[in-house]
């Protein structure tokens, strides 16, 4: 959707800043920064604090840079006297009920108050000191809550809100509001997820990381941006270290969203399941071994299977490592069975996407952008705080939702999504999905929608009306017609596609149709970081690197399962139950898996790592490696080039080769949309379950987290 630009004065500076925006986003934009501290962006803006006063010419008052938006012509002035001394009274006014300890505040050199009052030269309150001695909420595992330094500027309420987590509120009146649970109890018995967004919200030291204070000031941790691997959204962080070890992790954006395994999840880099050292089976057990000893093991064991070896590569290694793992196989050890844990929960979904879009159709999904949605249709897909899955796209949507899109979810189940005011479900009999979308289509050609893909006229061969689709799906047809009326309304609609279906083709074809009808976006929720990406790198049984064809195709990963010579499985898979004559585990943490190997390779871990991913929403983004590897692990690019040496001295590569491979990939060209009719019938359900497959392929590390006990608690509650 394009952005309409509007032309204005800031501070006599001439810019241009989209429409709409408020002023303190705006302004923002051109580097131009407008005090603040209840605002929080892409959130609707309350105008609280009052410190983003500015004056606009033709208006008599002041008024707020958080609730007034940018229209053409506007001029504004954002330091003027008058505004100065607004800013100076509210600063003097908070600052007479806040803690003056910046000497020892860890808050200090980071907070929001504290440079406003620097900046406005107030080092004392004028007004009457008040202090109200909360007692301490640190009863919950990971965050504590503070109110003695609380400014009520409702930050962190109002982000728990949008989000749709609804913990935080405010509790009292007046001077005594304090910011809290349902009856005061602590975070983890209230249904929070501890996902921690109040922390990065709130701009003092009210809410923080239960031992942030151990670890010193801001300006004593050493930073670095990256991305977590732990499933689909790779969420992009700042990842704060001190001596060596990480002290805490938050969203690298402002308004960014990252989940408790995310934020909390760094402890299972030490725990006590990590494999640091290379491991080999002798008489039935596995045991130590050097690095040239496990190589040369797995070496004699993949040439001795040769073209009856498998290849399996984890859809969170990085594009690199993922890269290597195919080299591995197809340059090295001549074996053509290569894939990706992909193919275990969206092999249907990949195949509709070549299908519809050509070998490249993958890169479609890069085009989407939930941020501006005013409709966004869920096929198949639950993604879920409470149930810890995909919790970013959970909230992406829960903010477009409540800025007034439409939320249709199509299901077997009701979600959590299909909860909110502004959702429509269809709740689906099992395998009835594409009947379902038959007739939405229908009625979404009735309310006037005009495709421009081509095939129309034989997709509409394969329709059936709304009435019969009622009949075949067991959703009512008004229903149907409702979520029609709102799909075919929206301007900026994004199909999300979820592994409710993305094992079926068939029905992966229909919502890509469905999509097709209004040139919508199109988000497939795959689960590993860099799903996408492993793709791109050739890990596919019939595509190699960059989507180029093999000469010849191999076994894909349900063929591999079971009856391979030797098997190589790299990074984390959400099968325990593959088996090999010979089986090589590249791992980062123990798993069942790795227990059964024959030799097990480690591999650097969480925020250890480095590389590129592409997310699933099809943003590429580079991992830092935030700390240096535990004990002898490598990264897996280093091991797959160090092996495929130990194979071939002449067929082997080095990292720079497989560095210099990967910079070279260039998006393909899509081909252009048309319409893949598909039967109407009832086919048998393929669904797959997110959260289980979630917690599989994450075991070796959330098995050595405290953040497992908060999320079986979770899932305890959510039984009963």
């Amino acid at each position: 959707m394009t952005t309409k630009m509007v032309n204005m004065e800031i501070d006599g500076k001439a810019v241009q800043v989209p429409e709409g925006m408020t002023l303190v986003d705006a302004a923002a934009t051109v580097g131009i920064h407008i005090p603040n501290l209840c605002h929080i962006k892409e959130l609707r803006g309350v105008g609280a604090c009052r410190m983003c006063m500015v004056e606009v010419e033709g208006l008599k008052t002041p008024v707020t840079g958080c609730t007034t938006r940018t229209k053409e012509g506007m001029k504004v002035q954002t330091k003027t006297q008058k505004v100065e001394e607004i800013r100076k009274f509210v600063t003097d006014l908070v600052l007479s009920f806040h803690p003056l300890d910046c000497m020892t505040c860890p808050k200090a050199g980071a907070c929001d108050l504290q440079r406003y009052a620097a900046n406005l030269k107030i080092q004392e309150s004028s007004f009457g000191r008040k202090s109200f001695n909360y007692p301490l909420n640190d009863k919950s595992p990971f965050i504590t809550i503070d109110n003695n330094y609380c400014i009520l500027c409702g930050r962190c309420v109002r982000v728990c809100k949008e989000q749709g987590t609804n913990v935080l509120d405010f509790m009292g009146r007046g001077i005594t509001t304090k910011v809290s649970t349902a009856l005061d109890k602590p975070l983890h018995e209230s249904g929070c997820t501890f996902c921690g967004s109040c922390i990065d919200a709130c701009p003092v030291n009210t809410i923080m990381e239960r031992d942030r204070w151990q670890h010193g000031r801001e300006w004593d941790l050493e930073k670095h941006h990256t991305a977590c691997t732990a499933c689909g959204s790779g969420c992009s962080v700042t990842v704060s270290k001190k001596n060596g070890k990480i002290v805490k992790v938050n969203a690298k954006d402002d308004t960014g969203y990252i989940c408790a395994v995310g934020r909390f999840g760094f402890d299972s880099l030490n725990s006590a399941n990590r494999v640091t050292s290379p491991m080999i089976k002798k008489g039935g057990k596995l045991s130590p071994a050097t690095w040239e000893e496990a190589l040369k093991a797995a070496a004699d064991g993949l040439k001795k299977a040769g073209a009856h070896a498998g290849f399996i590569a984890s859809g969170s290694l990085t594009t690199e490592e993922a890269y290597a793992v195919q080299s591995l196989a197809r340059d090295v050890v001549g074996s053509p069975n290569v894939d990706s844990t992909v193919s275990a929960y969206a092999a249907g979904l990949i195949s509709a996407i070549r299908t519809m879009y050509g070998e490249n159709g993958t890169t479609v999904l890069s085009q989407a952008d939930l941020h501006t949605a005013d409709c966004v249709v869920l096929i198949g897909a639950d993604p879920s705080q409470k149930k810890q899955k995909l919790q970013e796209a959970d909230v992406m949507i829960r903010r477009r939702a409540q800025a007034g899109a439409k939320v249709i979810v199509v299901s077997t189940e009701k979600t959590d999504l299909a909860g909110h005011q502004n959702a429509i479900l269809l709740q689906v009999k099992s395998g009835t999905d594409a009947a379902l979308l038959a007739g939405l289509m229908s009625a979404v050609l009735a309310e006037g929608a005009q495709p421009t893909a081509k095939g129309l006229d034989a997709l509409k061969k394969a329709l059936v009306s709304a009435e019969d689709a009622a009949a075949t799906s067991g959703v009512a047809a008004d229903q149907i017609a409702a979520a029609a009326k709102a799909y075919a309304a929206a301007k900026n609609p994004v199909v999300v596609i979820g592994t409710g279906v993305s094992m079926n083709e068939d029905a992966s074809l229909q919502a890509l149709n469905l999509a097709a009808m209004k040139n919508a976006g199109v988000t497939a929720l795959l689960l590993e970081a860099n799903g996408l990406g492993a793709v791109q790198a050739g890990c596919l049984a019939d595509l190699g690197a960059g989507f180029a064809k093999v000469k010849k195709p191999g076994d894909g990963y349900s063929a591999m399962k079971s009856g391979m010579k030797a098997l190589y499985v790299a990074g984390n898979v959400p099968d325990d139950k593959l088996k090999a004559d010979f089986v090589v585990v590249q791992a980062s943490h123990m798993t069942s898996l790795a227990e059964k190997a024959d030799v097990v390779l480690p591999m650097t871990a969480l925020y250890e790592r480095a590389g590129s991913i592409v997310d699933t929403y099809g943003k590429q983004k580079t991992l830092a490696s935030a700390l240096e590897a535990a004990g002898d692990a490598k990264d897996g690019v280093d091991i797959a080039s160090e092996l495929s040496l130990v194979i071939s001295k002449t067929k082997g590569f080095k990292t720079k080769d497989v560095v210099a491979a990967v910079k070279k990939f260039k998006a393909g060209k899509l081909a252009a949309a048309s319409f893949k009719p598909v039967s109407a019938k009832p086919s048998k359900s393929a669904a797959a379950s997110a959260s289980a497959l979630l917690k599989a392929m994450n075991q070796g590390m959330l098995s050595g987290s405290a953040v497992s006990k908060v999320i079986a608690a979770k899932e305890t509650v959510a039984a009963r």
